[in-house]
């Protein structure tokens, strides 16, 4: 989904394994991609939400994690 520039993808991990007989399923969760992610950590703090992550490199670019008013959370990235 895009509406002005921004996409919107369901992200799903795989299971990750701490030990044999512990396994943990990693959240699926909402990212968005954004041209600008500065821009953005700043529209979500004047919203008064919470950044929990970030913003951090990760490879293609760069995220950041935040919650929303049910702390639920979400993630921002952007190429650049």
């Amino acid at each position: 989904m895009s509406v002005s520039g921004t996409v919107a993808a369901l992200v799903h991990h795989p299971p990750m394994i701490h030990s044999q007989a512990h396994r943990h399923h990693a959240i699926d969760h909402l990212e968005l991609t954004v041209a600008d992610l500065e821009q953005s950590v700043k529209a979500v703090e004047k919203a008064g939400r919470r950044v929990v992550q970030g913003p951090y490199a990760f490879p293609g670019g760069r995220r950041f994690h935040f919650t929303d008013p049910s702390s639920n959370e979400l993630g921002v990235c952007s190429e650049n």
